[in-house]
């Protein structure tokens, strides 16, 4: 394969992956999230998106990834969602693979199936060393997720 064909090969296949956290407006109401999680699966689904979604009752940690048009659609739609505010995005970049392929949208929890995903932001906090990677961090450990059961 020429190396013209593989740049392009390449740029076809990358993904891109958002990470941002914000602080949420609906102070905890848990019919509120399972219409954020069933609104983001049926966007995702059609979007080809996929991420994961922690909340610690006062602030939402997500990621997302997908294919980089796709995807920006996505933060569009989530910067005008008028159930957070102070979005701060810590991650923007191409990837050349999905970490959250086999599910549309997760909202976190304690269970075996979550624990991949809470275990990719907790490393990827740590490895950031900023003030946003250290809320993100105390997002995370403060959701269900980061509760033991």
């Amino acid at each position: 394969m020429t190396q013209h064909r593989t740049k392009r090969r390449n740029r076809e296949l990358a993904m891109h992956r958002i990470i941002y956290v914000s602080r949420s407006l609906i102070v905890g109401n848990p019919r509120e999230i399972d219409a954020i999680v069933a609104t983001s699966i049926a966007w995702n689904n059609t979007a080809g998106v996929t991420g994961m979604l922690w909340f610690d009752g006062a602030s939402f940690a997500q990621v997302i990834e997908g294919h980089p048009d796709r995807v920006g659609l996505t933060m569009d739609r989530i910067r005008s969602d008028p159930r957070h505010t102070d979005i701060e995005v810590l991650l923007d970049r191409s990837v050349l693979s999905r970490q959250f392929g086999s599910w549309s949208m997760r909202c976190a929890g304690g269970d075996e199936a979550s624990a991949y995903g809470t275990s990719f932001m907790i490393g990827f906090a740590m490895g950031e060393r900023t003030p946003s990677s250290k809320r993100l961090y105390e997002i995370v450990l403060s959701s269900d997720a980061g509760k033991a059961e």
